[in-house]
Parts: structure tokens; sequence; C-alpha cells
């Protein structure tokens, strides 16, 4: 097996130094740095080779360290010295290039960096020695994967780097020549000038692979666009355009030949094409890139149907700018939650619909989506995981383009958190977070590089901006011209946030044999929030502090803190399967007797499955409302008032726990498990008085788009000190929402107890398990 470095540049920010560690043991870390989590050596001998790469400065990582270990007072080591002149301490210049050579001697001559550290470690074979350029007019590398495989494939915008050759990354150049093979075997190569993208089309010949070749030769007029084309029709061979070339892929459709047609411009021209790739579906491209369709001779003419697309980049597009989130004039800002989509890169297949139900899984979810959109008009647009079907989708930034494309074209701003299913695919979460990032109207981010998982990150919401209503619906990123950039951000500068949204990278599947199952979100993580939070929360007077929702994808343990009793609607939702029915008819006659009265005050909405939450309990509720002990509340958070996740499908409640609503966004995608008694459909939440007001409601998809589930979250501040319970007796209190009368205290008693038999040996103390 071969394993491959694939970095890949953008207009994000730009990696600032990587390290090579080689471990004995797979537990090779290096502090301050994101770990590439694929080891280099695998299905070798040798150690376990890992790269590690930051976007802080050198200076920034050298003081943290100091920091840490109280070390003010001694020298920099001479690895942490900045010895290279294109690393200023203040401004540094990102890495653009990245090469290997063989031996431990190897040179790459000027303004190149040697990296300590050997690639192959351990291993019989040669001394593999990265280097690493920083050139300022040069794109930054932003993003370094690791695949395994001779044919491995990724996201459009990666550079390959192949750990066995002398071969590195390097500034884009305009493509000058196109060549194709058609071959038996996927390890189709041409000589090593030659980049193949590394999808192929299906010929529908007995040659099974075709692929597509690509290189830059200095001098050569480069080429400006690309077409298909069938032999044997007018028009078809070139013409009189000498600027036009034909080449023969050497693949037949019935009576003709496979022709890529390619006109060139001139040395330097801003059209050039710099990329070309191969995207799966008849989906959308992605911005900035352009299709090589087939041009028929005529309209009645028949031409290869491959489910495939050839698209490529010719000059550069900005993406247009996201509007600020604001609040409206009014004081309101809706988000739409879409749960559990489940896309595929082709139509996709239903599951659990009626059997009268005309159901394509994909095009039934994206009516769906359509429809919410129209009937909400939402400010922004949550996807919170499982996107992506990974194992129905072989091309997932086709599946991305797919799913976004609603919201994109209505010019919502949209983000992203991952589920356990996203990355079963051909993509990696790296590798989808630049794909999103790389699609207008997004706000998704990387988030820190030296905490666990994929998209941790902050948004914030400001209030109006004086003198014009600040709708984000509709609006295109750009079309506002009255904004000045330079004025826009000296505005931010001194603009508070009046609401806070938190996403969590939830992770996806559990590799500790102690704490099997679902992942979770890691400690680190739980204290970065407290951080943040911390940051966030500190700029305000304590009687201001904004409030703030939360996103994950995977339910946290506290979300299984519901009781028998709590399975059911009290949303007015009857799309129920017969047995669910029964329960509940029993329930109902249970609240008329007089004995389940206070059955709806914890839960709104529906528990039709068990919460598939994680074995091992990270202390993610507890950093949320701050807790000092297992029996005495010393304080409450500050921020959170929600949270909300996806991952069980067939759940949409709301669980008021001690203060904190737990919600569930409902299922949404038909391209996966549900119930044919149960309607797919969306939560919504609708932010008022400037944030300190949370209503939610859910969408079903019937014929009326039905509304259910309407309840108020919270009202006003988020409490803040010794609740009375405590100061009175040292028991912790009932912390109810929206101005709501506490239970009884025979209610609450039960609560609480219940609550302790169900924690049990779950419960985690600043992130240890006391198991």
């Amino acid at each position: 097996m071969a394993t491959n470095a694939i970095a890949a540049k953008s207009r994000r920010n730009g990696i600032t130094d990587i390290k090579i560690t080689a471990c004995p043991e797979n537990n090779c870390s290096f502090p301050g740095f994101k770990k590439i989590p694929q080891d280099l050596n695998k299905y070798s001998r040798g150690s376990y080779v890992h790269l590690h790469f930051t976007d802080k400065h050198p200076h920034d990582l050298y003081k943290r360290t100091q920091d840490d270990l109280g070390l003010h007072d001694h020298p920099m080591t001479p690895t942490a010295q900045l010895v290279d002149n294109n690393i200023k301490k203040n401004n540094p210049v990102p890495i653009t290039q990245i090469a290997v050579l063989q031996g431990q001697d190897a040179d790459m001559g000027p303004g190149w960096e040697k990296l300590e550290g050997n690639l192959n470690d351990g291993n019989y074979g040669p001394v593999l020695t990265m280097f690493v350029r920083r050139d300022p007019d040069q794109a930054p590398i932003d993003s370094i994967v690791i695949k395994y495989g001779f044919d491995s494939h990724a996201a459009i915008g990666y550079d390959r780097l192949p750990m066995d050759l002398n071969v590195g990354t390097g500034p884009r150049e305009p493509i000058t020549q196109i060549a194709t093979k058609a071959c038996v075997l996927s390890t189709c190569a041409m000589d090593s000038s030659w980049t193949r993208i590394n999808r192929p089309i299906s010929t529908g010949t007995f040659k099974r692979y075709l692929y597509f070749f690509y290189k830059s030769v200095p001098g050569e007029r480069p080429i400006t666009d690309m077409q298909l084309l069938l032999d044997g029709g007018d028009g078809n061979d070139g013409g009189d355009n000498v600027n036009q070339e034909v080449i023969d892929t050497g693949v037949r459709f019935k009576n003709s030949n496979v022709l890529v047609a390619v006109t060139r411009g001139e040395v330097g021209d801003a059209h050039a094409i710099d990329n070309v790739a191969v995207e799966l579906g008849a989906n959308e491209i992605p911005f900035s890139w352009n299709h090589a369709s087939f041009q028929k001779a005529s309209p009645d003419q028949e031409v290869p149907s491959w489910n495939a697309q050839i698209i490529y980049r010719s000059g550069q597009r900005e993406l247009p700018k996201t509007p600020t989130l604001r609040f409206h004039n009014d004081g309101t800002f809706k988000i739409v939650q879409f749960a559990d989509m489940h896309m595929a890169t082709g139509p996709h297949m239903c599951f659990n619909v009626p059997s009268t139900m005309n159901c394509v899984g994909d095009i039934n979810t994206l009516m769906l989506m359509e429809r919410m959109l129209e009937a909400e008009r939402p400010d922004l647009v949550v996807f919170t995981g499982d996107n992506v079907d990974g194992l129905s989708s072989n091309d997932a930034y086709a599946t991305i383009l797919k799913y976004s494309r609603p919201v994109v074209e209505r010019g919502i701003p949209w983000t992203i958190i991952f589920g356990n299913h996203d990355e079963e695919g051909d993509l990696s979460r790296e590798e989808m977070i630049r794909c999103v990032q790389d699609i207008p109207f997004s706000l998704s981010e990387r988030g820190p590089l030296d905490i666990s998982g994929i998209g941790n990150y902050i948004l914030s919401i400001y209030n109006p901006k004086r003198g014009r209503r600040p709708s984000l619906t509709h609006i295109k990123r750009g079309d506002d011209d009255d904004d000045d950039d330079e004025e826009h951000k000296v505005l931010e500068e001194k603009e508070k946030s009046r609401f806070s949204l938190y996403f969590l990278d939830s992770g996806a599947y559990s590799f500790s044999l102690q704490y099997p199952g679902y992942d979770w979100i890691k400690e680190d993580q739980v204290e970065w929030f407290r951080q943040q939070s911390k940051a966030i929360t500190s700029q305000y007077r304590a009687d201001d502090v904004p409030n703030a929702l939360a996103f994950f994808h995977i339910p946290i343990p506290e979300y299984d803190l519901t009781e028998p009793d709590d399975i059911g609607d009290g949303d007015g939702d009857d799309s129920c399967e017969d047995d669910l029915q029964l329960r509940r008819r029993s329930k109902k006659q249970k609240g008329r007797d007089g004995d389940d009265k206070d059955r709806n005050e914890r839960v709104v909405g529906d528990k039709r499955e068990r919460v598939s939450s994680p074995s091992y309990n990270s202390g993610l509720f507890e950093a949320i409302f701050e807790m000092g002990s297992s029996n005495v509340v010393l304080f409450v958070g500050k921020d959170v008032r929600a949270t909300t996740a996806g991952h069980d499908h067939l759940n949409d409640y709301c669980l008021d726990h001690r203060g904190i609503h737990l919600c569930y966004g409902g299922g949404i995608g038909y391209g996966t498990y549900g119930s044919t008694g149960t309607a797919r459909r969306s939560r919504v939440f609708e932010i008022r008085s400037f944030g300190d007001r949370v209503e939610t409601w859910k969408r079903l998809d019937d014929e009326d788009l039905s509304t259910v589930g309407h309840q108020t979250l919270f009202v006003g501040k988020k409490p803040v000190g010794r609740p009375e319970s405590v100061a009175e007796g040292g028991r912790r209190s009932d912390i109810g929402s929206g101005g709501r009368k506490s239970k009884s205290s025979p209610q609450r008693m039960r609560d609480e107890l219940f609550e302790n038999a169900r924690q049990g040996g779950q419960y985690v103390l600043n992130g240890l398990g006391n198991w």
C-alpha cells in the first residue's frame, strides 16, 4: 500500500509550521499542533510516524509552552528559534510549498527549510526528508490529509504529494496539455510529468477505467476551454479555429470516437485553466468551476450517458461576501435545523415510508427542505450532521453541493457540523470542511487545530445595523454595495455579540474497549468550550450576558434522563404507529384520571427510540451548567440555555434538564431509517427580543407542512449565583424555563432520585470518569 500526503491551498489561514514525530507506539503528539491521525508507516514494520501542523505563530507556540511550564527565564531552544528571514515575529509567512526528497543529506536549495525527522523512520528503505517553502506571493497551504492506497482520491483543490517519489506540490500553473488513457486496471499511469485525476470516468467499454491527465509546460500557450465531442459530425473536428485542438480519447461510443476539444489562449491569459477534476452524479458543480459537457452535432445526436462530470476551473473568482448575522429591527432571528439528511451521490432510495408514497430519497428530502425554507424564510440554516450518507456516497463533494443548493440559491447563510456517517465515504472531515468553505454563504469553520474534532467554532449574532433593516434572507453576499469593508471591520471591532451559537464536533465511533459505542465530545473540547464561554461572558455585566445555543450531532448522555412516561407526544402530532398510539391513549387516560398531570412539564415532543448517546460522559453538560459537586450547585453557567442534536431520527423532543433544554432536531432525510407512521420533520428556533427569548417548533412533511410542538424555551437572562434551594437546604433545585412554575416538592424529589439512578456510574466530574 502507498501512503500519500495531500495538501490544499485556499483563502483560509495558512499552515505556519509542520512537525514530524516517530514513536514506538501509536501515541505521537506535539503540544499545540493538530495531529493527522493516519500513520505514514502503516502496513510496514517501522515506527509510528505522524505529521502535525499548526496555523499559529511559532513565537506564540513557544510563549504558550513557556507559560505552561513556567520557563520564562530560559532561552528558546534552537528548534524554536525563528531562523528563517521570511518568518516575521508578528506576521509569519505561511508555508506555500512542500517537497520530499530521498536521503538524509538531501538539499532543495535556497529558500527551502528542511524539517527534522524521517518520514520513513524505522523502515529499511531510504530516508525521506521533507522540505517546506514560504513564498508571500503564493497561496498558502492550509490543509494536509494522509490517505492510503495507490488509487486514493482527495477533494478537488488538493495536490497529491507521493511519499515514495521525489515530487512536491507547487503553485498552480496554467494547464497546457491534457491527455486521456483507458486501462483495464486502476493503476493506470503515464510518465511522472503528468498529473492524473484520480477519479475515473466509466467508459462503458471493456476498458474499465478512463483517466484524465494534465501537465503544465512553461512557455506553452495555456488551455482556456474544453468540451467533449463525438467525431463524424459537422463542426466536431475543430473547424477553422486555429486555437482549437482535438484529442482522441481512444474510447469508442457506438460508431464514433470520444474526443476532447480544447481551446488555447495566449501566455499569461487570465482565463487559463489551472485545475481539472471529475465529479460523480448530475449535481451542481462547485462555485467558480465550469462543466466540460458534450457538444452535440445535432439535437438528435446520442452521446454517452456517464454518471460523471468533467469540470475545470479557469481564472479566480472570489466567493461573495456573507453578511454579518444580525437581528432584524423587531429583535428576531430565525434558525432552521436540518438533521440527518443522509444524502447520497445519486437519487438514493427511500426507507420506512408508506407503500402508497411515491418516494425517491434525495429528491423528497430536497423538496421538504425547499418547502421549509419558503415557509420559514430563515436567517441561518444549520446542518447538524449525517448530512452525507457516506456508505451511499462515493463522491462526498458532489453530495455536499447537492444538499447545500437550496440554501445557496436563496442566499441564506448556512453552517454545518459532522455526524458519524459523513466520513464513511471518500472524503475525510478535513477535506469536507474545506469543500464546505469553498461554497457561497458558508459560515463553517474548521476550528482550533490543537483540540479534538473538526468544526468546533462559535458564531455571533449582533444588533441591527443602524439606518437600515438588516434582513439576511434572500440577500446575496456581495450585493450590499453600501458597505465599506474597512469601515465595516472597524464597526465589528466595537460591537458586542447579543447571542452566541456554539458548534461542537461529537465525533463518530469510540475506539475505546472500555467505553464502546459512539464517540463523545472530548475533554479538551469541553475545556475549550469553558474558556470560550468565559471569554465571551466576561465582557458583560452579570445581568447582561448574551444567551446562547449549542449544536452537536450525537446527543450527550443527559438526553436520556427522561422518565418512562415521557415516551409519546404532547405536541399534537398524531401520525404514530399503532403501538405508540396505544401507549399514548393509555397516558391520556392517566391524565384524565389526574395521575399524570406533570408529564409534559419536562418533555415536549416524541421519544420514539432509545437515546444513542456515548457510554462515556465527558462532562459537557456540567460545563454548560457549571456544577461544583454532585450535591451542591455552586453557580449556574452564564450563557448556554439550550442544546440541539440529531442522530436519533425518531426523537424530536426537548427535555428540560435542570433549566437547560436538551432538544432534538427530528430526522428530515428520506434516504435513511424512519417510521412509516411518522412524518419527516425539521426544527425551527426563533430568537426574539434581541436574544432574551427563544421559541421553537417543528414542521412536518404533510400536505399543510403542519407546525407542532411550539414551546418557549426560555425568557430573560440565565440565572447566575446560588439558587434559593441551595442556600436553604443544600439540595439541587429544578430551575424552570420560560417563567414556568417549579414542580411540587414530591415531584422534584422523584425527579432527583430518577436522575441519580439514571446517571449511576456515568457521572463525570471535571472530565475524569468515576466509574
